[in-house]
């Protein structure tokens, strides 16, 4: 359901948000010594890892976190990168020219390769918008409501730190969670004035342009071709186990992080292939920029390269315990940098949240078939994607720099179909823990290097048409008349990138928006007779707004979708996230009896503490079977109670003696 923003702020957000992501982390990436594609695929990562360690040490030491702030923090990064790099040119530690890639392209191949990015990032906006339904649509899915949540928190208080913006659900303590999704985001909101639904979707919009910008970043360091690369933008705008599935389960900061691993691989091999302080540094920087967007994106991306650093001793390029003697110091500088987080981490870790486990038991071929299908649910298979796959892996030999990507599709795949097919034995769900033991965000993970085959096989493909034209008559005939023969390359591979959009009805936009939908809860075959926040509430919500007065603290239900009060006008509710897991005391007290105030004094005494006045109340469940909690049922009557406000799927009441 939307809130009240227009088309026109929702554009001017995304710009504010596209201007946000490149402008600060490529500044910094250029300090660092980055040039070229590297720099573009390196600048979204970078802009998140200035934000994630300015919010928890600005928090440390005392100070907001704002867009001042942030852009002083992204000065200090810039100036120490720039700084550390001219030291090491004078010393001769690094030399004095920026990295090049060891294979050139042509200006119409680079030309090409953007239109690719572009191509890919027209479909992320056109399949996330469709799904939506609207430009201020309202995400109806699981975790959201926190993310949205938590974007507002840090803009209104600016408080940065890793706890703050969980107190609006775990209050007093807050918990631990890795906030550079929601710091950006904060970034967005303030600067764009836009709601905090539509800076949602906003951020959402480029989430398959990002991943076509990484894979071609990362094709690029390993020499791959320009059609290679064009190739990967093009299946990342496609592929729906890629970006687009992890969105539809509400998981955002999740697949933030699964868009930017490959991109690990790309820091990696630039500081195997020439180690030095200035290629440590951009290391160090990638590895905590990924663990500020996601605790798990650092491990994955560990996972995604290690077959990378497996080919280089297998080819003797490099000697095991010699590349883990110089990897050693950059991990250390890393995790100095990420104390909070590391810190963060292991207080969750050790804490009080339940680790609650799928146990998913998928029968064996349906999990591989889902791999090679690239996709889980809702959507047919991608059969044109799958042939791609099938041709990439048979010809793996010619992707010379990059064969280790085969080992990675071996590894992850693996490890999905482990948890998707054996998820609940112990060992199993141990190991799975950085991804909760969801095959869903392990199927997300595996995509990566599957998708990189699958454009292998179109690069193929375009290779093989482009020789077989030029051994036609009619070819030799036009070269003979003086016609070039190098404009039978760009042909093909126009004709080849045609053919597939014809073939897959617009590189299956369609169906990957049905499976974004499901995150707003707007597909046809949703199971879900009342969604939890219909445009009535929002209206209630916007007129609780109103009623509130400072500090007050209103009363709502848990499941009905009223948690996201916070993220549309500020004002705390009692539930502030649909997790029912270690709820605060009051919270959980005034959810069994609240219908008891004025019987129990236990139940006054939690609204005087909590500064109660209001009680907000919707229709419909997050889960079809989630009921209302005990406590805020059937309250329509009760003397201590006056309704001050109703719609057709939400009542407001005002407590006539508060507590």
């Amino acid at each position: 359901m939307p809130t009240p923003d227009s088309i026109w702020i929702y554009a001017s957000t995304i710009g504010v948000y596209l201007i946000v992501l490149l402008l600060p982390g490529g500044f910094l990436g250029w300090a660092a010594g980055l040039r070229g594609w590297a720099l573009f695929g390196m600048a979204p990562l970078f802009t998140y890892l200035a934000a994630g360690l300015a919010g928890p040490w600005l928090a440390v030491v005392g100070l907001p976190f704002n867009p001042g702030t942030a852009a002083a923090v992204v000065l200090l990064l810039a100036a120490a990168a720039l700084g550390l790099r001219r030291l090491a040119q004078a010393r001769g530690w690094a030399p004095g020219e920026p990295d090049r890639p060891p294979v050139p392209w042509s200006r119409r191949a680079h030309l090409a390769v953007g239109a690719c990015v572009l191509l890919a990032t027209v479909l992320s906006v056109i399949v996330v918008l469709s799904a939506a339904g609207g430009a201020s649509a309202i995400f109806q899915r699981w975790d959201t409501v926190y993310h949205a949540n938590g974007i507002r928190y840090i803009a209104e208080t600016g408080d940065g730190s890793l706890f703050g913006m969980s107190t609006i659900n775990w209050y007093p303590d807050g918990s631990y969670y890795p906030n550079g999704y929601h710091l950006v985001g904060s970034l967005v909101y303030t600067l764009s004035g836009a709601a905090v639904p539509t800076v949602l979707n906003a951020v959402t919009v480029p989430v398959a342009g990002l991943f076509a910008l990484s894979m071609v970043a990362m094709v690029r360091q390993f020499g791959g071709r320009a059609v290679l690369a064009g190739s990967a933008a093009v299946v990342a705008g496609a592929a729906t186990s890629g970006a687009y599935e992890s969105v539809s389960s509400g998981l955002l900061p999740f697949a933030l992080g699964i868009v930017l691993t490959p991109l690990a691989a790309l820091a990696l091999d630039r500081f195997l292939r020439r180690p030095a302080p200035d290629t440590g540094m951009v290391l160090a920087l990638a590895g905590v920029g990924l663990l500020v967007a996601h605790t798990s994106a650092l491990v994955g991306a560990i996972l995604f390269a290690f077959p990378l650093v497996v080919q280089r001793w297998w080819r003797r390029e490099g000697k095991p315990l010699a590349d883990l003697a110089r990897v050693a110091p950059v991990g250390l500088g890393a995790a100095l940098l990420a104390a909070p987080h590391l810190l963060g981490a292991v207080s969750f870790g050790s804490g009080s949240f339940p680790y609650n486990p799928w146990a998913s038991d998928v029968p064996l071929l349906e999990a591989v078939s889902q791999l090679v299908l690239f996709r889980q649910f809702l959507t047919p298979a991608l059969i044109w994607l799958s042939a791609c796959l099938l041709v990439g892996v048979l010809m793996i030999r010619t992707l010379h720099r990059l064969r280790w990507i085969g080992f990675s599709a071996l590894l992850l795949s693996g490890i999905f179909v482990l948890v998707a097919s054996y998820g609940g034995l112990p060992w199993v769900i141990t190991f799975s823990r950085p991804w909760w033991n969801d095959r869903y965000r392990l199927m997300a993970l595996a995509a990566i290097p599957l998708c990189l085959l699958a454009a292998h096989g179109l690069a193929e493909a375009q290779r093989l048409l482009a020789k077989w034209a030029a051994g036609t008559s009619l070819a030799r005939q036009r070269t003979s008349a003086g016609a070039p023969a190098n404009a039978l390359g760009p042909a093909s591979a126009v004709l080849l990138i045609v053919t597939m959009a014809v073939v897959t009805n617009g590189f299956y936009s369609t169906a990957n928006a049905r499976v974004v939908g499901f995150a707003y809860q707007n597909w046809p075959e949703s199971r879900y007779t009342d969604i939890p926040v219909t445009r009535d509430e929002v209206a209630a919500m916007l007129r609780m707004g109103e009623l509130a007065r400072p500090g007050e603290m209103v009363l709502n239900g848990r499941t009905d979708g009223t948690a996201w009060l916070y993220a549309i006008t500020g004002v705390r509710p009692v539930a502030g996230h649909y997790d029912a897991n270690v709820v605060p005391p009051d919270a959980a007290y005034l959810a069994a009896h609240f219908r008891e105030y004025q019987q129990d004094p236990k139940v006054r005494a939690a609204v005087r503490r909590l500064n109660i006045r209001h009680v907000l109340l919707g229709s419909g469940s997050v889960l079809p079977d989630l009921p209302p909690e005990p406590g805020l049922r059937d309250l329509e009557g009760l003397p201590f109670l006056k309704q001050v406000y109703r719609n057709s799927d939400a009542v407001i009441y005002a407590l006539r003696q508060p507590g």
